[in-house]
């Protein structure tokens, strides 16, 4: 599922506003290290170099490390008033992605080892970022809880493991607080959650990937003790409950929910999490949720961007209520929707044309049935639909060409008992001049392929197999890529030019497919023969031929002394043909110049 599950700008520009306001009067080494009016403080210095003698540095990230002013430090941020260390990024820069063994990348190229408490120096630290390093799964140490001045803190994607210390609740000031690891074997636990009710100040808070298990039934009680919450990253966390009545939620500016991959029991997706009128992006996906989509409340979830509820598998019933609600917010803010993989069921309602900033529409592997609404045109932004493996019918819409920012359509797999996408393809498919991906397969479409699919000159995934298709190939353009004939398998009636087949029958158990099957291995096992002949053949070729002429010179020692003299002899033309045509060349040149 393409561009899944973003963090949408509105909440981390306030966040950003709140926490870089460091970077502000902090002296960086790379840019402003000339700006210095204060020294750096000796003993913050000897406090960074015992912190560095603890670090694993195999790529020389701490170098510059030398000398009297640290503020020239890479990663080291001085208040210009001061001299004050407030600020230590030390995140890795080096992206391990082309490589196939990515531990081994980060072993060479992160910072690791053990963090000393010697950071307990600069009292006025309040900004650290030690992400994406590789500390091979060592505890976070208590310590970090003492660093009282900090408003921002990052451990994210570094490989710390063992329980998080309950002492990081002490920092009152924290606005932002990322611990998530980039393991997803939740290698990092809580054993008791009590702890976050201490960071009343905190806006961000990121524990993907953490084991909650032990805290799941007071998890929610806790994270509404943070009043002024903007964003809830909880993927992955081993949760097991999730409350239905929930009455009073605190944290009623949140932007962000992430609560997908969990398992909450066949729960119904609460009440209580449609009631927020400033949330950007939803996350509720692989959750193990059943029943229905509760209803929105007018001028709730009006500025969504991004609702995924997918890969519930129990999640049901109709979704017209649904559409209708989110289409009622006066400029639907909703750009990415989610439902596929889930047993929903009914037609897809007309109002999902109010949606209109909609870019990706994922409603595939469901029970949807009825026709293609026509207000689909009104979606002039989508870029990626999938209505792939419902019980949908009717014919595909005229309408559907007008989607010029299209790049995906998948409608395959809606022939199912009685109900079936039938009638041709749109004339004006070929209007979808952005289209990478068509598939259309397994349906009961008719008529030839429009000719008009040939100016589709993005188009590299195609897929038209198993419908009642009929006439001639396209053999222009695009066409001339797929040589690919199982794309078009199942269309007898289909005819295509060299090198495809002829026809594309569908598969059947009668006699006249047996024969031909027959037939196939018959010829299948001709062809093998010579082809085995044919290798032997060459390869006793290249033997008496090596033979015949090495042999003769390595038995017979005249042959051998005429050959290479003869060679020689060449040899020697071939130098002296080459000096005279340079000689001459040269010449040549001379006299064009004089």
């Amino acid at each position: 599922m393409a561009s899944m599950k973003t963090t949408f700008l509105p909440a981390l520009i306030f966040l950003v506003l709140q926490t870089e306001f460091i970077s502000l009067e902090a002296i960086w080494s790379n840019s402003s290290a000339g700006n210095s009016t204060v020294g750096c403080i000796d003993m913050e210095r000897e406090a960074l170099l015992k912190f560095k003698e603890g670090l694993h540095d195999p790529s020389g990230t701490l170098s510059s490390w030398v000398g009297e002013d640290c503020c020239n430090w890479l990663g080291v941020g001085c208040s210009n008033r001061t001299g004050n260390i407030i600020k230590l990024d030390l995140k890795r820069t080096f992206f391990c992605d082309m490589y196939s063994d990515i531990t081994e990348c980060m072993k060479h190229s992160s910072l690791g080892g053990v963090l000393s408490p010697s950071l307990l120096e600069l009292k006025f630290l309040n900004y650290l970022d030690l992400s994406s390093n590789y500390f091979e799964e060592i505890s976070i140490p208590n310590f970090i809880g003492s660093l009282n001045k900090l408003t921002y803190l990052n451990l994210s994607d570094s490989w710390f493991g063992g329980t998080i210390p309950p002492q990081i609740g002490n920092l009152s000031n924290l606005l932002y607080l990322d611990l998530s690891p980039s393991q997803p074997e939740n290698s990092l636990t809580v054993s008791n959650i009590n702890w976050l009710s201490g960071l009343s100040s905190l806006k961000y808070l990121n524990l993907n990937n953490v084991d909650l298990s032990e805290a799941t039934t007071d998890w929610l009680q806790t994270v509404n003790l943070l009043p002024s919450l903007l964003e809830l990253h909880l993927h992955n966390c081993e949760l097991h409950y999730l409350p239905q009545n929930f009455p009073s939620v605190n944290f009623t500016s949140l932007s962000v929910l992430d609560l997908s991959d969990n398992d909450f029991n066949s729960s119904s997706i609460p009440q209580w999490v449609f009631n927020f009128t400033s949330l950007t992006n939803l996350q509720l996906s692989s959750s193990n949720l059943a029943g229905s989509i509760p209803k929105i409340a007018k001028g709730n979830l009006c500025n969504l961007r991004n609702l995924d509820l997918s890969e519930n598998f129990y999640l049901s019933g109709e979704i017209t209520e649904f559409f209708q609600a989110l289409s009622e917010c006066s400029n639907s803010s909703l750009e990415e929707l989610y439902l596929g993989i889930n047993q929903l069921i009914g037609n897809i309602p007309h109002s999902l044309g109010n949606l209109k900033r909609l870019r990706e529409l994922d409603l595939d592997s469901n029970a949807f049935s009825g026709s293609i609404p026509s207000s689909i045109q009104n979606l002039s932004r989508l870029e990626i639909l999938y209505l792939e493996d419902n019980k949908m019918n009717g014919t595909i819409p005229e309408s559907i060409g007008q989607l010029s920012e299209l790049k995906e359509l998948h409608l395959s797999g809606n022939s199912w008992q009685g109900n079936q996408l039938t009638g041709k393809i749109p004339e004006n498919i070929g209007s979808l001049h952005q289209l990478e991906t068509l598939d259309l397969s397994s349906n009961h479409l008719s008529g030839h392929i429009p000719p008009s699919m040939s100016s589709m000159t993005f188009l590299s995934h195609l897929n038209l197999s198993y419908n009642n298709l009929s006439g001639q190939i396209p053999s222009a353009n695009q066409f001339l890529t797929f040589n690919d004939p199982s794309i078009y398998e199942g269309n007898p009636q289909l005819h295509g030019p060299p090198p495809l087949p002829t026809s594309f029958s569908m598969p059947s158990g009668n006699a006249e497919h047996k024969d031909q099957e027959d037939v196939h291995v018959h010829n299948n096992g001709e062809d093998q023969f010579e082809n085995l002949w044919f290798y032997l053949s060459i390869a006793l070729g290249f033997i008496v031929g090596f033979w015949v002429v090495c042999g003769s010179l390595l038995i017979k020692k005249s042959w051998r002394q005429t050959y290479f003299c003869f060679a020689e002899k060449m040899k020697d033309r071939l130098l002296v043909v080459i000096a005279l045509n340079m000689a001459h060349l040269q010449r040549k040149i001379q006299a064009e110049r004089h």
